[in-house]
Order: structure tokens, then C-alpha cells, then sequence
């Protein structure tokens, strides 16, 4: 029952995602995630008798606390790295917030049952090598590593981003070794190249379900990265997913780091852990409001909105298509797939073919690569009401055009993606970008946008959904 039971949600909420049926739709990523880590424990706990979550509570719980804030650190970095883009978030700030933490709280506790589950069916549990020797110059070389690692992606981003992945591996796991309950160095010091091995393969597990899932749902991330944009597999370029493996050892570094840490502190200062454990919680809450209130600035590019909330569309017009049951954009963009479809909803609407038709390819551009309406209205200034027409625009003009209208978000980033929004579709005729020119072809409804909360004003989701 303990796994039959995490499944079924999987499957109600896949199928959920599938109809279109709330509160799938909105949070799919996280009932994925959260299905998947209660599962591999159930499975755990068959294969072994030891549950994480039912016998190590407190450790569960800590992993997920750390988890956020982990994750939220990242975030910070991805500021100036800009490897990655959030669409689709909720505008309200209670909603992004939740949907955000419960979202960042899967990494840990994720990578965590999936090295368990690969350690129980036996894969990879013990890969004899060559003892390493360690010396005082492997101390030094790992740390100057780190500080690499660390700094040069800060410095020069679009050349040494994926050094970001390494930088807590060499910066704590020397001291790890001398200190920590498990160390990955300690083990090749003995000659013992598994643990290590299998938390690569679970990182790289983990890497593929994040992004099969996060490909599927609505709220999502999306990837520009310099020089990896042709070759996609889900919204992860291909070589991005040797990123994962480093990534899970960095956690698990991370991970033993701070518990070594706290038990030192407990054996020294008994009295005074509560009060350090106390003030750096409070610190990583503040730090992750702070993060989320900026990413809503910097990595949020869109929000999510309803057919009644479209500023693209007429006021009059959405309003009688929510009514007629096309409340979402997804499912106004099913109905109105063909021709035969236009008739049959122009009789129940009342509103003329070519009409429906018109809003059919706007929507449709709406949730293209998660533009989102806000950017919709951004682009039906330049004279793009449609997908075809945005296929005629080169991503550097159509940045230049976007940064000189004034359009919200990093001018440094724009280009990336718009590099994202023109994938799929057919590549544009040579010469020059269409003429920027106001929204005067299609009745303009940006005026009549509801009053949504500013961009500027919101935070962040990761990761996946309202």
C-alpha cells in the first residue's frame, strides 16, 4: 500500500496534467516528485527494511530544509549566469512562494532515495581501483579548484558556467575527508570507487526525471546556454545532462559537510547549538525571500494567466470564451484545432470564425515556449500576433527591438531567449526583420488588461506551478 499508493497519485496527476484538470494542470512537477520520492522509499523500505522517511524523520525533513535552501543558492548564481529561465509562474506572491519551496525541497531528499534504491538492488556496490594517495598538495589543488570553480563562472559566465557544478565538491571535500562522516575521498583512499559511481548514476537519474517532467508541465524552466542551443533532448541540451552526475556529488559533499559540522558544534557547545541552528534558519528564510522576491525581476520571464485575464485578447471576447467553458489557454487552442471546431464554437459563441480564428494563433503564441501573455503584449507592439509572424524575426533584432520598446526583464539576456521563443519554428527570410510598428492590424487589447500584479512586484517558482 505504501507503494501502491504514491503511484496512483502519479498516475491521477499525470492524467490530470493530460484533461487539463487543476490542481494538476498548475502543480504537476511537484506531484511527480513528491509520488516518486514517497515510491523509492516504500521500495527501499521492501527492499532493506530501512526507510528514510519512517526510521531517520528528522533527517527526511532536514534534507528537504536543506534542499531549499541549496537549490534557492544556485538561484542567486543563475542571476548572473542566466543558464535558466522560469515561465508560466503564478502572478500571486503566496501562491509562487509555496509552489517555489515545495518545488526545491524534492532535490535532496530525491537524490537521496535514489542512491538508496540503487545501493539496494546492488548496483555498483563496490568497484575496487587503485588506493589514492592523498598528500597536503591534493588539499591545495582542490581548494584552489574550488575558488575556480566558484569565481571564473561570476567573472566570465558565458565561457565557464559549468565550473559552476564543481565548486562545493572541491572546497569541502578535503575537510570532508579529515572530518565528515563519509567522504568520497576517503573511500578511493581505500581503494573503493562505488559509493561515488552510484551517486553519479543517481544523479544522472535524477537529471533525466527532472527534466521529463519539467518538459510536461506548465510552469517550467527553460534553458540558454551559449553555444548548446540546437541540440535539445526535453528543454535540457544534450550535454547538459553531464551536469548531473558533478551536480549529485556537490549535494552529497554539501550534505556531510553540514552534518559533520553540527555535530561538532553539539559535541562543543551543547547549550549553544539551538541558538546557531536557530539564527542560520532564520538567515536561509531571509536569504530565500530575498532570492525569490529578485529572481521575479531577473529569471521569471512570464506569468500564467486564464482566457478571462488575457490582455491579447478583446475584454468582450475573452470574457464570452471563458464563459463558454474555455477557460484556460490550453484548452481554448485544443477547441479551436480545425476548422470544423471554429464552426461549431462560433454558433455556441456568437463570435465570427475568423475572429475565433485570430485568437486562436494569438493564444497560441502566448503559450509558445511559455511567452505568456505579458510578453504576447510585448510583441503585438512590434506587429507579432502569431507564431508565423514571429518566425520572421532574427533573435538578435528581435531583442534590439524588445530592449528599445522598453521590455521588461535583463537586456543581457534577452537575445538567449529570444533564441528559445524562434525555436520550431521555420527559420526567417533574409534581409530585415519586419517594420516595428504599434498593434494597429488586430484590434488593440493591451488597454483593456486586467489589473495584474506587476512583474516587478511578484517572486519565483522553480521550478514547476498554480
Amino acid at each position: 500500500m505504501a507503494f501502491a499508493l504514491p503511484l496512483l497519485v502519479f498516475v491521477v496527476a499525470t492524467a490530470g496534467l493530460a484533461l487539463l484538470v487543476e490542481p494538476f494542470v498548475s502543480w504537476y512537477y511537484q506531484w511527480a516528485w513528491w509520488s516518486y520520492i514517497l515510491a523509492a522509499d516504500a521500495l527501499n523500505r521492501r527492499l532493506s527494511g530501512h526507510s528514510l522517511l519512517r526510521d531517520e524523520p528528522r533527517r527526511f525533513w532536514w534534507l528537504a530544509g536543506v534542499s531549499v535552501a541549496l537549490w534557492t543558492f544556485f538561484e542567486a548564481l543563475n542571476f548572473r549566469l542566466g543558464n535558466w529561465y522560469y515561465v508560466m509562474d503564478h502572478p500571486a506572491p503566496a501562491v509562487s512562494w509555496t509552489r517555489g519551496v515545495v518545488a526545491f525541497a524534492t532535490v535532496l531528499p530525491a537524490l537521496y532515495e535514489t542512491e538508496a534504491l540503487l545501493r539496494h538492488l546492488g548496483i555498483l556496490r563496490t568497484v575496487p581501483v587503485t588506493p589514492w594517495r592523498w598528500s597536503r598538495g591534493w588539499t591545495l589543488a582542490y581548494v584552489l579548484l574550488g575558488v575556480a570553480c566558484f569565481t571564473l563562472p561570476r567573472a566570465w559566465p558565458e565561457l565557464f558556467f559549468p565550473l559552476t557544478w564543481g565548486s562545493f565538491l572541491f572546497l569541502l571535500e578535503p575537510w570532508n575527508r579529515r572530518h565528515a562522516a563519509t567522504s568520497r575521498l576517503r573511500e578511493l583512499e581505500r581503494g573503493e570507487a562505488g559509493p561515488s559511481l552510484r551517486w553519479l548514476l543517481a544523479g544522472l537519474v535524477c537529471g533525466v526525471l527532472w527534466e521529463t517532467w519539467n518538459y510536461w508541465a506548465r510552469v517550467k524552466w527553460m534553458y540558454t546556454v551559449p553555444g548548446f542551443e540546437s541540440l535539445k533532448v526535453f528543454e535540457m541540451p544534450a550535454a547538459g545532462f553531464l551536469g548531473f552526475p558533478p551536480f549529485a556529488l556537490e549535494c552529497v559533499a554539501v550534505v556531510a559537510f553540514l552534518e559533520a559540522l553540527g555535530r561538532r558544534l553539539r559535541e562543543r557547545s551543547p547549550r549553544g547549538r539551538p541558538v546557531v541552528v536557530a539564527a542560520a534558519t532564520a538567515l536561509a528564510g531571509a536569504g530565500t525571500a530575498v532570492v525569490f522576491t529578485a529572481a521575479d525581476r531577473i529569471t521569471v520571464d512570464s506569468f500564467y494567466a486564464p482566457v478571462a485575464h488575457l490582455g491579447v485578447l478583446p475584454a468582450p471576447d475573452r470574457e464570452v470564451l471563458a464563459t463558454a467553458g474555455l477557460e484556460s489557454p490550453e484548452r481554448l487552442v485544443r477547441a479551436l484545432g480545425h476548422e470544423a471546431d471554429l464552426e461549431d464554437w462560433s454558433e455556441r459563441t456568437g463570435l465570427p470564425v475568423g475572429t475565433l480564428r485570430e485568437h486562436r494563433e494569438q493564444v497560441a503564441l502566448v503559450l509558445h515556449r511559455g511567452l505568456g501573455d505579458g510578453r504576447a503584449q510585448e510583441l503585438a507592439a512590434l506587429g507579432i500576433h502569431s507564431r508565423e509572424d514571429l518566425a520572421r524575426w532574427r533573435p538578435e533584432m528581435l531583442a534590439a527591438a524588445l530592449g528599445a520598446s522598453g521590455a521588461r526583464g535583463p537586456r543581457r539576456f534577452l537575445e538567449r531567449r529570444a533564441r528559445v521563443w524562434l525555436e520550431g519554428l521555420a527559420a526567417p527570410d533574409a534581409g530585415q526583420a519586419p517594420e516595428v510598428r504599434p498593434p494597429t492590424t488586430r484590434r488593440d487589447t493591451t488597454r483593456e488588461a486586467p489589473a495584474l500584479r506587476e512583474p516587478s512586484s511578484t517572486v519565483k517558482d522553480v521550478q514547476n506551478t498554480s
